[in-house]
């Protein structure tokens, strides 16, 4: 005879699940996950047994680093120091992207194609700009997008408040903005990160 509990499971009927029933579930999952005072381990007589994959450790050999050994840090450090100009020449062609996006979307009234293309623009610096070494210009790029999400409606659409965004980005990598420590590009972004706050939530009061 066919063992059934090993057979694929129907489709669930719809039950009426009643307190007593609700109660009673709650009481199983609580003894299910409760561990027992002498911390003995219960098989059960169907539980199936999985042979252990095969300890690759075994097959790697390790070996002592010896003088004149690279540091593989230093060597990704040093990588990264090497591409520092080619993150540059990234971020500059990238906000000279997004301001000619930003032109064309605006000429076109914000057409859908255009308004997508500049919010990926906006997005790829958002995500990308902390890893070149502009977490400013990342930030305000952020502020941007949530700026664009946050209205649908062109007509409402605050461009004065797009444009600055787009030239706050421009200049933070015109003057090599690089880091959170730098005063007037952090005021910049705090600054802009209000603005779209106070705009988005009057949007949405009288939406």
């Amino acid at each position: 005879m066919r063992d059934e509990s090993k057979t694929a499971a129907a489709e669930p009927e719809d039950v009426d699940v009643t307190a007593e029933d609700a109660a009673a579930a709650d009481v199983m999952a609580a003894d299910a996950m409760a561990v027992d005072e002498s911390d003995e381990i219960v098989i059960d007589a169907d539980a199936e047994f999985m042979a252990p994959p095969s300890d690759l450790r075994k097959k790697v050999r390790q070996r002592a680093s010896k003088a004149g050994d690279k540091d593989p840090v230093k060597e990704a450090e040093a990588a990264l120091a090497r591409m520092a100009t080619s993150f540059d020449a990234w971020m500059s062609d990238e906000t000279q992207r997004l301001a000619e996006l930003w032109t064309a979307a605006d000429l076109t009234d914000f057409e859908v194609e255009a308004r997508d293309a500049f919010y990926r623009a906006a997005h790829d610096i958002k995500g990308q700009a902390a890893t070149m070494g502009f977490p400013v210009a990342g930030r305000i790029a952020g502020s941007l997008c949530r700026l664009l999400d946050g209205v649908a409606a062109v007509e409402r659409l605050p461009r004065e408040l797009v444009r600055q965004h787009v030239q706050s980005v421009r200049a933070v990598i015109a003057e090599n903005a690089r880091e959170d420590t730098s005063a007037t590009a952090r005021l910049l972004a705090e600054r802009l990160d209000e603005v779209t706050d106070d705009f988005l939530e009057k949007a949405a009061q009288a939406a």
